[in-house]
């Protein structure tokens, strides 16, 4: 008689359990591999958005557009909300730079983005179209940047950044204590994507574990803004004071 030859249920067992030892060894490196990934489409949103940036500068006496999200803003919210992508792609539509970027809507939101979301970025403080956010983070109103001479040594000074979930207003940090105002993004790996005034991107990685705690306590609220009103104060924070520095140039106390 003719035996069909098979495999055994024990042989056939060790071949899973090896499969899923592979697995379990070759997955984590995949993900590593496909963050790295959308962490290099992130940094290259963020540039072309301050080559944009720069572009409506050169056509516009030198002007910068507001960073904050009303009209005549970089993105107009003005009428419209900002939780549903719907509202987000209008805001964007409307906005000042929109005509400067082919009109492409993907520049302003990073890969890792939520279904709802159309934008994740945002503009610092400085760039706010008035002065009250200012003066409450302890800074001078002439601190406020309205053209690109204003902003001096682009290379060191953030433009843009990946916030996430989409806020009414400017990223805002304080100038004049090391304390936190809005969240920290907790963003590829626990750190975040920014862009500076001369259009180089970066990835910072959060080297405290303060900031990395907070990041994620308020990225687990159902809206991450409202971890603006914990006014965190975190004294020599290096992450916390770097991003002062980005933000306003210098820090605000001796």
């Amino acid at each position: 008689m003719n035996r069909k030859k098979a495999f055994t249920l024990i042989e056939l067992l060790v071949v899973i359990a090896i499969i899923a030892v592979l697995l379990s060894i070759l997955l984590p490196s995949l993900n590593r591999v496909r963050e790295e990934g959308k962490r290099i489409a992130c940094l290259n949103n963020l540039k072309s958005l301050a080559l944009v940036w720069n572009m409506y500068a050169d056509e516009n006496d030198e002007k910068v557009p507001s960073g904050s999200t009303g009209a005549g803003c970089w993105v107009d919210h003005t009428g419209l909300g900002y939780t549903t992508r719907v509202d987000q792609e209008l805001a964007i539509k409307k906005g000042l730079l929109y005509p400067y970027c082919g009109k492409n809507i993907g520049v302003y939101c990073c890969p890792t983005k939520k279904r709802e979301e159309a934008r994740t970025y945002a503009m610092p403080e400085p760039f706010a179209n008035t002065t009250a956010g200012i003066t409450m983070a302890g800074a001078n109103a002439s601190m406020q940047i309205r053209t690109r001479a204003q902003l001096k040594r682009p290379g060191e000074r953030m433009i843009f950044l990946d916030e996430g979930a989409c806020t009414p207003a400017t990223w805002s940090i304080y100038y004049s204590q090391q304390k936190w105002w809005d969240p920290v993004p907790i963003r590829h790996g626990n750190g975040v994507t920014m862009v500076f005034g001369d259009s180089h991107s970066d990835y910072w990685k959060w080297r405290d574990q303060r900031t990395i705690n907070f990041g994620k306590e308020a990225a687990a609220l159902a809206n991450p803004n409202d971890a603006a009103n914990w006014g965190r104060v975190e004294p020599d924070n290096v992450d916390l004071i770097n991003l002062i520095k980005a933000v306003w140039g210098n820090v605000g106390w001796k």
